[in-house]
């Protein structure tokens, strides 16, 4: 009798272990349900697998470009919900003049409201400016504002809140 019984479980065990292709190939379209206490992707798996291009290295259409709708530099003034840089707009007015005492040259922008806690784009297309001066006054717009995390700085785009 123990001889039938291990000979049935040998039989089962190894029917049940058989991998004949129509096994195979149900069992890999056969959905796994998800449930609640999957863990979630990790931040790196998520970075890995969306790429965005780097704002510099946006290209704008020939038409913005004809409508005069391309600026040089764009310093956005940006909100997360408890309102924007405080002490922006005097950084930005502080270069501003920095460039008219030292450099002798005045640098207009448009100013352009978007937002309903003050966000705010400054619009420059220093035209009055050479290609090492315009490279040179984006320079020192990066640096007075580098790691704020409420401005944003954007370089040969249209400005996009303009209406």
């Amino acid at each position: 009798m123990k001889n039938f019984i291990l000979a049935s479980a040998i039989v089962c065990l190894s029917a049940s272990a058989c991998h004949s292709p129509k096994a195979a190939a149900t069992a890999e379209t056969t959905p796994t349900p998800v449930t609640a206490s999957a863990p979630a992707p990790s931040p790196t798996t998520i970075q890995s697998t969306v790429s965005q291009a780097p704002l510099d290295e946006v290209i704008m259409s020939d038409q913005d470009k004809v409508n005069g709708n391309f600026y040089r530099l764009i310093v956005s003034f940006i909100s997360i919900g408890e309102g924007t840089d405080r002490q922006g707009r005097e950084t930005l007015d502080a270069v501003l003049a920095d460039w008219k005492t030292k450099k002798g040259k005045e640098i207009t922008f448009e100013s352009v409201a978007w937002g309903r806690e003050g966000e705010n784009d400054f619009c420059f297309r220093i035209n009055n400016l050479s290609e090492k001066e315009q490279q040179i006054f984006v320079s020192d717009m990066k640096a007075a504002f580098k790691g704020r995390s409420l401005v944003q700085i954007t370089e040969n785009q249209s400005c996009t809140h303009k209406r």
